[in-house]
């Protein structure tokens, strides 16, 4: 069996000049000899698509196909074989850092004798300064549990706790139903509303506005109706805006009995022998908690200030490319449930661009104050040595020895420098939050948003 022909790496040269704040244009030649590569591959993977006089089908030479297509019917397959590769290399050569995708590739002159030539237009990371980091304040926040917090939280576990136990009463908020229901439109019943046995908690907003609240003071055996208004923006357009009634048939009535807090709920919730050492590591855990809150708030309004303190132009492109991330998060999770984007956008009466514009705010703040740390990092001559880098890559993956050594020799340069950049901020933020100022009321800047820590693209559960 014959070994398949490895590829030779495109021959090309480049230069590049800046045509705006934060833009080049970079002029790549791509070789007659890669040139030709990248037809001869474009010709192999399209020749069965032509069916020309006097060849069988994806028989004809290419030279036949060109006489009859013109000369550049493999121009844009062969651009995608050899573009991709020359446009790294360039950039790596340059040393130039794009913030997104290139806006616009514009090619010149094509031929096998002479090669092909490519204009590539793209925004780089621009240039931040930044002063002033030092004393930056942040909000004071009690860490010690209160007796308060541990309550809450005994009445948390006595919920989860808790027995449903029938009751011979009407129906009051908070209390579970089982019923069986018939919903009807226009007096004929709809698809999806019926249901038996079905278990209800009223108050819980599961059900249409104003449907739980109609059965509030209902006995077992009743049979009760229940007018409701579908919601105009209600996923199902059939039934939005549409006035519905409901028979319901109350089968039973139950309320949640709570256990009674004492040494046996100790033993029975935790490992503990009594209710004091139960409470005890309570009050450790509600402690340990706080101070993470108090962490991340401390980062997060730091990461606010910092990004109105850098002085720079940065390219929309940046923040756009932030959004494309959101979505590809976005994307990935509804899928990975087994979903299909569309049909997920469509019932949850949302479109791709009232999402990506509820992410622009986020987007900001996130590159914003990235190139601040960055700032900061550059300003205090901040480095990430080898032995960090590998320890980190050891933290991240969960290898070690000969495997962790290949994944250090593979990882690619672009790569490289995403995870560098992170732990340099890291390392900047830490640098900040040392000469912090706690204080009882700090500003929010002009013009940040309030972002939460932590916030992330997360699917709803349906």
């Amino acid at each position: 069996m014959s070994k398949a022909k490895k590829s030779t790496p495109v021959q090309f040269t480049s230069t590049y000049e800046t045509v705006e704040t934060n833009k080049v244009k970079i002029t790549i030649n791509i070789s007659s000899d890669s040139f030709k590569e990248g037809l001869q591959k474009a010709y192999n993977k399209n020749k069965q698509y032509f069916d020309l006089p006097g060849f069988r089908k994806g028989k004809a030479p290419r030279m036949m196909i060109e006489r009859m297509y013109g000369k550049d019917i493999f121009h844009e397959d062969a651009v995608n074989f050899i573009l991709p590769d020359a446009y790294e290399k360039a950039l790596e050569e340059h040393n130039l850092d794009p913030v997104y995708k290139p806006e616009e590739i514009e090619p010149g002159d094509m031929t096998e004798a002479t090669g092909a030539v490519f204009h590539v237009f793209v925004y780089i990371r621009p240039e931040v300064t930044i002063d002033g980091y030092y004393g930056l304040t942040y909000p004071k926040m009690e860490t010690e549990a209160t007796q308060s917090d541990i309550q809450d939280m005994l009445t948390a576990e006595q919920e989860k706790n808790a027995r449903q136990v029938s009751v011979d009463r009407p129906a009051e908020l908070k209390d579970i139903v089982t019923i069986n229901f018939t919903g009807y439109v226009d007096g004929e019943a709809f698809e999806g509303g019926a249901g038996e046995d079905f278990d209800l908690t009223l108050g819980s907003g599961q059900f249409i506005p104003g449907f739980e609240d109609q059965l509030v003071g209902c006995n077992v055996g009743d049979d009760a109706k229940v007018e409701v208004t579908f919601p105009e923006e209600y996923g199902h357009e059939a039934l939005a805006g549409k006035p519905a009634t409901f028979e319901v048939e109350i089968l039973d009535i139950q309320t949640k009995e709570l256990p009674e807090v004492d040494d046996d709920f100790a033993q029975d919730v935790s490992e503990f022998d009594n209710l004091a050492d139960y409470k005890a590591d309570l009050a450790k855990t509600i402690t340990e908690r706080k101070t993470s809150q108090l962490e991340s708030s401390k980062r997060m309004h730091l990461a606010q200030q910092l990004s109105t303190l850098k002085v720079a132009e940065v390219p929309e492109a940046m923040y756009t490319a932030r959004i494309d991330e959101s979505w590809d998060n976005f994307t990935r999770q509804v899928e990975m449930r087994g979903m299909d984007v569309e049909n997920y956008l469509r019932f949850s009466n949302m479109t791709e661009e009232i999402m990506r514009a509820s992410w622009a705010e986020q987007a900001k703040f996130d590159v914003d104050s990235q190139l601040a740390l960055e700032a900061v990092a550059s300003k205090e001559g901040m480095t990430i040595t080898d032995e960090e880098f590998s320890e980190h890559l050891k933290e991240m993956t969960g290898t070690e020895g000969d495997e962790l050594a290949k994944l250090l020799e593979n990882i690619t340069p672009p790569r490289r420098r995403d995870i560098e950049r992170d732990l340099l901020c890291k390392k900047a933020l830490d640098l900040v939050a040392e000469h912090a100022i706690a204080v009882d009321e700090p500003l929010i800047p002009e013009g940040q948003p309030n972002i939460i820590e932590g916030e992330a693209e997360e699917v709803p559960e349906e």
